[in-house]
């Protein structure tokens, strides 16, 4: 029902605990920062109601759509649920849909373990959408939050069910701008906004500046100094050469 854009799995978030790795999966791993538990009753009851409305309404309504979903739907449903795993790491989002069953649950039918990471880099947007209306014919409230990312690219990820939508937000934003995560200790990840405004300030005004007079790279203090003793080398031999010409 809601997929990463080239993933294609359902794609659910999270509830955060502020400074610890609340979800056991990402453990051991020295790169991520934070983890982000989902919903799981709230994501697996929406499903499961989606589920029951779409195998009641026609041209549904066939006696195979009701027996599947009573007999596989609800364990798989939880299962897909349970298979979402959400991390900020150094080198950005990381969303992990893992193994799973799915169908007639049989080994045949497993989805493969399938990971994506957005680099704070390419980050252009993440934003929350709150639920409204409903789904499946005006069957199903739409109850779960809505978490986009974007980059240059387009839509890279749709996260739903996130507890506190706001927080991760949050996080992700105070990553991209180099501010690193509270209470998680050398968090902080040089980004392309962080670049541009550790970059040194250009010496010796604007004829020297990059960007401005010169359109290039500012010059380092000790290039000016070397360049202005050149300068006054060249004087020095421009004057003898004009005293040694004058007219007697």
């Amino acid at each position: 029902l809601f997929c990463l854009s080239s993933l294609r799995p359902t794609a659910f978030a999270l509830e955060t605990k502020m400074g610890d790795y609340s979800d056991p999966y990402f453990e051991g791993d020295e790169y991520v920062l934070r983890t982000y538990k989902f919903d799981y009753a709230k994501v697996t009851k929406f499903s499961n109601d989606v589920m029951w409305a779409s195998a009641c309404l026609p041209p549904c309504c066939f006696p195979c759509s009701a027996v599947e979903a009573l007999c596989f739907g609800a364990a798989n449903n939880r299962d897909s649920s349970n298979a979402m795993h959400l991390a900020l790491t150094r080198d950005g989002i990381r969303f992990v849909f893992d193994k799973h069953p799915t169908a007639c649950r049989l080994a045949m039918c497993d989805i493969g373990r399938t990971s994506k990471t957005v680099p704070f880099d390419k980050l252009t947007d993440c934003d929350v959408q709150e639920p409204a209306g409903t789904a499946v014919c005006c069957c199903v409230d739409n109850v779960l939050t809505a978490v986009t990312v974007d980059t240059a690219s387009g839509r890279e990820m749709v996260l739903r069910g996130l507890k506190d939508p706001f927080a991760f937000k949050s996080d992700v934003w105070g990553m991209k701008r180099g501010d690193g995560l509270s209470g998680v200790p050398d968090s902080v990840v040089a980004t392309s906004m962080t670049r541009m405004e550790a970059k040194p300030k250009d010496v010796g005004g604007s004829w020297f500046a990059g960007g401005s007079a010169a359109g290039g790279p500012g010059m380092r203090a000790e290039e000016v100094s070397a360049l202005l003793q050149k300068a006054d080398k060249v004087v020095s031999l421009l004057t003898v050469i004009a005293e040694n010409t004058k007219p007697k």
